[in-house]
């Protein structure tokens, strides 16, 4: 195999990698109310969603590029699954009306973008700013990688793609779906892929009807981008990428016994720019099975979308975390209605704690085994907050100056503290992240009494963070008051305890001045939590009682 094809195919994957993360991280660190107000009156109902969903495939030119692009979507949280089902309808009609158009290279639009996106990076002093730069360096990066791949797996006449078809797929069916497949995963274009069978043609002796079969193949190859760019992303994600890939499937092996009848009457069809006839065909052929999945992908999106909704807890059905950064139960119309208004506030405050809790409790995990990935995560659910916060308070301030009765202005308050300490148990446990970082960098060792303190440190936060949850959360109007007395005691006795022997181990010359200050920040950090949580539930406590 050629070194170039491998560098093609190494080089070409592992940029589509990196630049579905950094277009990812754009979006994230872009989603507020007003991409969400956007992104709501783009997916207002199906054929809206659909619309949007050609129009992206268009406007970028590639409908591997607008697949990408909606995945990065739920990945952010911006789209839901049943508005991403509605978008990819739309993306894969887009993309078939590409094949019958003019296109623009690839290579004339990744350079600029990675250049404009590098520069908003590393110049741009505002946070949005600096994020809209992560996402146009992600998609430059997306177009070079497709580029590479598709520049390395051009046909040749001594080309491993023509030894293949030429030695093992003469007889079409399964094997020429899987070539196909094969084919438009590592093309990534589904012109070029359709070029690269039509060369086969000529090139090999290929009936029409295998290379008919390798055209819908590539269906599921381009869903297996999707997989591809999934990796890594969250869950919905994941499950949107995984339901497009199986239907692609299933359209493929549907349509594969009517192959000879379907080609018939592409061949009817107008040749448009084609000047190939067979090419023509193949091109309407793929058509036709884009069209077959955008239909079902229309018909099935209720379904899937409420197979894959998550629940009011803030956990789906697999018990992680939905990826949606924004909020979900606020709408400016309820604030007329002051009492309904305070209660969605509340849901999304306890919504809020849940993603505080689970973030400290990937602290809790990275401090005694480092993974990248969980620090990732720790960074999310740090975004999440933010823009929480940010939302949250926006809608209490409206609340306040619409709210006209006393028991709300009374809650109003309590709710403005309570997220406001949450955003902040978010910065001590990204505080706690970088402590762990820069131990890991500068290669520091906690001696062993250092890491006992750490662990019996963590689990009586722990314990507090649980405590400030469940009184947040519950609905009764029984509260711990005692509880809530001796667990701060508690905590107190032990951060003292942990001090004073941090205090001796440095007169003792056991512990060396950089980790001596490393631990203290990070005892400090966890004492921070601990009194913010108690301010929470001391909070939630006084709310109810009202």
């Amino acid at each position: 195999m050629p070194a170039s094809l491998i560098e093609g195919l190494i080089g070409g994957i592992g940029l589509f990698l990196c630049g579905m993360r950094f277009l990812s991280s754009g979006v994230r660190g872009l989603s507020d109310a007003r991409i969400r107000d956007v992104s709501r009156l783009l997916t207002t109902n199906r054929a809206v969603s659909a619309c949007s969903g050609a129009i992206l495939s268009l406007v970028l030119g590639s409908g591997s590029a607008a697949l990408i692009a909606v995945l990065a979507l739920v990945n952010g949280g911006i789209l839901t699954p049943f508005h991403a089902f509605n978008v990819l309808a739309g993306v894969l009609l887009g993309s078939s009306f590409l094949l019958h158009l003019p296109f623009v290279p690839y290579s004339l639009i990744a350079s600029p973008l990675i250049l404009a996106g590098i520069s908003l990076k590393l110049f741009a002093h505002r946070r949005q700013l600096s994020s809209a730069g992560e996402l146009i360096m992600g998609a430059g990066l997306l177009f070079f990688g497709i580029n590479l791949l598709e520049q390395g797996f051009r046909l040749a006449d001594s080309h491993p793609l023509s030894m293949i078809a030429d030695r093992y797929l003469m007889q079409g069916g399964g094997s020429a779906l899987l070539f196909g497949t094969l084919v438009s995963f590592l093309v990534q274009s589904a012109r070029s892929s359709i070029a690269i069978i039509h060369s086969l043609l000529a090139a090999v002796p290929l009936a029409l009807s295998s290379a008919g079969a390798m055209v819908l193949g590539g269906c599921a190859g381009m869903a297996l981008i999707g997989l591809l760019a999934s990796v890594g992303g969250t869950m919905a994600a994941r499950r949107v990428a995984l339901t497009l890939f199986f239907l692609a499937c299933a359209v493929s092996l549907v349509m594969l016994p009517g192959i000879e009848q379907m080609l018939a009457i592409a061949r009817l069809m107008p040749h448009g720019y084609f000047r190939a006839a067979d090419f023509a065909s193949l091109a309407w052929l793929s058509t036709a099975a884009s069209a077959g999945m955008a239909v079902m992908l229309l018909a099935l999106s209720g379904l899937l979308g409420r197979r894959f909704k998550p629940s009011e807890h803030g956990t789906n059905s697999s018990g992680t975390l939905p990826s949606q950064p924004c909020a979900g139960y606020l709408d400016q119309r309820i604030l007329t209605t002051p009492a309904l208004a305070v209660e969605q506030a509340r849901k999304e405050t306890i919504r809020m704690m849940t993603v505080a809790v689970y973030m400290y409790a990937d602290v809790r995990e990275i401090l005694h085994d480092y993974d990248a990935r969980r620090a990732d995560t720790i960074s999310q659910h740090e975004q999440v907050l933010d823009s929480l916060n940010h939302e949250i308070t926006g809608f209490l301030a409206s609340l306040s100056n619409a709210a006209a009765s006393p028991a709300v202005s009374f809650v109003i308050p309590g709710l403005f503290q309570t997220v406001s300490d949450i955003e902040h148990i978010g910065d001590r446990c990204e505080d706690i992240l970088s402590i762990t970082i820069e131990r890991k960098e500068k290669g520091i060792v906690f001696s062993d009494e250092a890491m006992a303190d750490v662990k019996l440190l963590t689990e009586a936060v722990a314990s507090s963070v649980s405590l400030a949850e469940s009184i947040l959360c519950q609905e009764t109007e029984i509260f711990p008051a005692e509880q809530l007395y001796r667990e701060k005691r508690r905590v107190r006795e032990v951060i003292a305890r942990i001090r004073q022997e941090h205090f001796e181990r440095i007169g003792s010359g056991v512990c060396l001045p950089g980790a001596a200050l490393l631990f203290n920040d990070m005892v400090t950090a966890f004492a921070g939590i601990a009194d913010l949580c108690w301010n929470i539930a001391g909070t939630g406590r006084r709310s109810r009682q009202r």
